[in-house]
């Protein structure tokens, strides 16, 4: 198998959420902007609904929506297959859950540049990608040794894509607790004001976005790798 370059992490379904304009009279660019980070992936939405008036319900839709598309990437990142698995599907995304509790940041005071409002985010990016790759690396070579000795010819495709991918899904959520971060990214978020609301650009947001996670856009090229083709044997001992 190979290990795909991870696909960029820019989750634009939580733009929906993010570019809600907050409500009129209200001058707390700080507590806003930290709303809007944490709601969409903390999933602590109640200062972002206090905020803005938004439905509750939908931000909580989206909050899990983002962990749905990050659950998918990762699983694309490492080729799983387990879409229709009953048990692994909802693993890989409470996994994601995990990681996205981990986000780490810190949102800085209100300030004018140019007489336009910015707060500045400093972000310290999630790098689990990076700390498991040497396990992951030899936890697949030793996975594809199995498959030449012959160790999965009795197994249906369904049992034998159950058996690699738990293995990887161990090993991400073994590391989330003490997961490492890469080095911090400061993002300048320019406020967006009208009459009555201010919100967050699309731009600025994806910025936030793409240092949430380190991703292929900004990730060492050692996260890349290829190993033996792993795949299981035509018989399957019918």
């Amino acid at each position: 198998m190979k290990i795909k370059k991870i696909h960029c992490l820019v989750l634009c379904i939580a733009l929906l959420l993010s570019l809600t304009s907050c409500g009129a009279n209200t001058s707390n660019y700080q507590a806003y902007v930290k709303s809007v980070i944490t709601s969409n992936y903390l999933g602590v939405t109640d200062e972002y609904v206090r905020l803005t008036g938004a439905n509750a319900d939908d931000a909580e839709a989206t909050y899990l929506q983002n962990v749905t598309r990050l659950a998918d990437n990762l699983s694309m990142f490492y080729n799983l297959d387990i879409s229709g698995d009953p048990e692994l599907a909802p693993a890989m995304v409470d996994l994601a859950k995990q990681i996205y509790s981990k986000a780490k940041f810190d949102v800085g005071t209100p300030y004018k540049d140019n007489n336009i409002n910015y707060v500045d985010v400093t972000i310290y990016p999630i790098d689990i990608v990076n700390q498991t790759y040497p396990e992951i690396v030899e936890y697949v070579a030793g996975f594809n040794q199995a498959v030449e000795n012959g160790d999965y010819n009795d197994y249906t495709k369904e049992e034998y894509e159950y058996e690699f991918a738990s293995g990887v899904i161990g090993i991400l959520a073994g590391a989330v607790e003490s997961i490492d971060y890469s080095t911090p990214e400061t993002v300048k978020v320019r406020i967006i004001t009208t009459e009555d609301s201010y919100y967050i650009g699309s731009e600025d947001f994806r910025n936030i976005d793409k240092y949430i996670i380190l991703t292929d856009a900004n990730a060492p090229e050692a996260v890349s790798a290829t190993v033996t083709d792993a795949s299981p044997s035509d018989s399957t001992g019918e």
